[in-house]
């Protein structure tokens, strides 16, 4: 899957130039809620620290991948890219020394990235399954930062 990595673009000091393509990969090829979940974690880290939850600009140059997914995944990768989508957008903060990049301030970039992508989470709300209670979990946090 192509990803343009912009080569100064911020991220982990411990990816390799592959990392966050290799993530995107696992995310696309989660088939069952194992697979999902680490798929979600090796997402996290690579974008950013997932214990400390903090994530590098590098995230922005991933959300059309993950848009990607939530329209055309399979329905564990649409779940762990909304798990994903849930910790960036929610509870994660940008890494120290990281706020901002060319003139992008990078939380409120990503917050209004995760919005946008409300009508593509709309439809995955339905049902009572694992996919359907991230959607709803996500389409929740996108309306109280929409305010």
């Amino acid at each position: 899957m192509p990803l343009n990595l912009d080569s100064d673009l911020p991220q982990p000091e411990w990816n390799d130039p592959d990392s966050v393509a290799q993530a995107l990969r696992a995310l696309q090829d989660a088939h069952d809620e194992s697979s999902a979940l680490e798929a979600c974690d090796q997402f996290l880290w690579s974008v950013g620290d997932n214990d400390a939850g903090t994530f590098h600009p590098v995230v922005l140059a991933a959300l059309p991948e993950l848009e990607r997914l939530l329209v055309g995944g399979s329905f564990w990768a649409q779940r762990a890219v909304m798990e994903s989508l849930i910790d960036l957008s929610g509870s994660f903060v940008p890494a120290p020394g990281h706020a901002s990049h060319g003139g992008v301030a990078v939380q409120p970039a990503l917050q209004a990235a995760v919005q946008a992508m409300r009508p593509q989470v709309l439809p995955l709300s339905t049902g009572h399954d694992a996919r359907s209670e991230s959607a709803a979990e996500l389409l929740e946090l996108i309306d109280d930062q929409a305010g």
